[in-house]
């Protein structure tokens, strides 16, 4: 699985179901929000932002909730 460092956090890419990953937000060694992608789809784009330096502050989680970091 793949990381994704930032400041002051890091993205770190879980198994989630089969090919399905989700996006774990840590802060201080601990998991401050969960992104959770509805397809293959999602989880290949939020890949391509996260190769490309985006920032996930202000993005949802796919549960309706939005990340503050």
């Amino acid at each position: 699985m793949r990381e994704w460092k930032r400041e002051g956090y890091a993205v770190v890419e879980v198994a989630l179901d089969g090919d399905l990953h989700e996006f774990e937000v840590m802060q201080n060694g601990e998991v401050v929000a969960t992104i959770t992608p509805e397809t293959i789809e999602d989880m290949e784009q939020i890949v391509t932002d996260l190769d490309n330096g985006e920032d996930v502050n202000g993005w949802e989680d796919g549960m309706g909730n939005t990340i503050s970091i």
